[in-house]
């Protein structure tokens, strides 16, 4: 088979991909409740490792790992350590953990071993986000004296050593202590870097490390940036910006953006919803359009202490459409599932997987024919 036909499957295969996908996007049903995974202790943050169909939940005296099939705890690793913060490197199989205040943990997602640490950044590595394209990871890097930069910290995922230092803008000539937090899309291998300082949103290049535009969005929420790589939308407080220009182009939708799927475009938010009539008030969980953001569905929780007061206390796993929920006061995860996505996506999945086959037998036989 030459080129050119190997290319018209791969473009054929591309298109019928996009148009399922699109599908997916399009709608999803209701929110159902699944179950509640009940802990010992107090959950601090959580994460999905899509790839091991896991969940990682962050606690002051380790890491559990709950199995995503059964939702059940199946082991504890990391004993001792307070868990701030969970990033993982799919393509690296890595798992990179904060315990404060003795810095940040390398774990073989396989093994569930460590094979590494980064400990320059002990008392100020909550803040971490990896380019899993370059293998690169980011991390806040406080200032500890006057004068000095609050700065992002730029890693080498091989060998888990300091490249070099990208300093926000002004942070030496502050006089209090502020926060850097961090996301990345590896599409575009741009990285976005909030400064609590001036509530300053940085865009900063990859290759070069070089701060290449800075704005300041009209709304600001402290530890909450975020990036859709499917839309190239950039999230701070309750605004999203385009990823290019850092031109506004969305605000005030509902809830508190909590979690992108950028594989269903999807967003996940969180708010409190205030009954002026009765003066009640109740917490929901909202399933917005990644590109419209207006809600598709929503869920109500039926506690008012469900946000937890740290990073990262929702979990989406973008495979079943299942969501897993810090509710810190009450030391359990509740787990809600978009059933309606799960079967689209297993329906999708399969199809897309047929047209493939289909489409590379075709081409390869025409190919072979002309061959001869």
């Amino acid at each position: 088979m030459n080129k050119k036909t190997l290319s018209l499957a791969f473009v054929s295969t591309l298109l019928a991909s996009l148009f399922f996908v699109s599908f997916v996007r399009a709608t999803v049903g209701p929110v159902e409740f699944v179950t509640t995974i009940a802990l010992d202790v107090e959950p601090n943050c959580i994460a999905v490792n899509e790839e091991t169909n896991q969940v990682y939940v962050g606690t002051e005296t380790g890491l559990l790992v709950i199995d995503c099939t059964t939702d059940m705890v199946v082991t504890e690793i990391l004993p001792d350590a307070d868990v701030r913060t969970i990033t993982f490197n799919l393509q690296t199989n890595r798992i990179y953990v904060s315990d404060y205040p003795n810095g940040i943990v390398v774990i073989d997602s396989t093994t569930k071993q460590q094979v590494g640490e980064i400990s320059e950044h002990a008392y100020s590595s909550e803040a971490i986000a990896i380019n899993p394209v370059t293998n690169l990871i980011y991390i806040q890097d406080q200032a500890v004296f006057e004068g000095q930069y609050d700065c992002l910290a730029v890693y080498n995922g091989e060998t888990n050593t300091l490249m070099t230092r990208v300093n926000m803008p002004g942070s030496n000539t502050h006089d209090y202590v502020e926060n850097v937090h961090v996301t990345v899309n590896p599409e575009t291998n741009r990285i976005y870097a909030t400064w609590s300082g001036d509530n300053s949103l940085h865009v900063i290049d990859g290759d070069t490390n070089s701060i290449l535009k800075t704005v300041s969005p009209s709304s600001f929420r402290y530890g909450v940036v975020k990036v859709n790589p499917y839309t190239n939308y950039v999230y701070v407080g309750n605004v999203a910006l385009d990823g290019d220009t850092l031109e506004e182009v969305f605000s005030d939708y509902e809830g508190d953006l909590e979690a992108v799927d950028p594989v269903n475009n999807l967003l996940y938010t969180i708010g409190q919803y205030y009954n002026l009539t009765d003066h009640s008030s109740k917490y929901y969980l909202w399933v917005l359009n990644g590109t419209t953001h207006d809600v598709i569905t929503s869920y109500e929780l039926e506690s008012l202490d469900w946000i937890s007061h740290r990073n990262d206390h929702l979990g989406v796993n973008c495979n079943n459409g299942k969501v897993y929920i810090v509710n810190r006061d009450e030391t359990e995860i509740p787990v809600v599932v978009i059933p309606e996505l799960s079967s689209r996506i297993l329906i999708s999945t399969f199809i897309i997987a047929t047209l493939a086959v289909v489409i590379y037998g075709k081409t390869a036989k025409k190919g072979k024919v002309s061959s001869d």
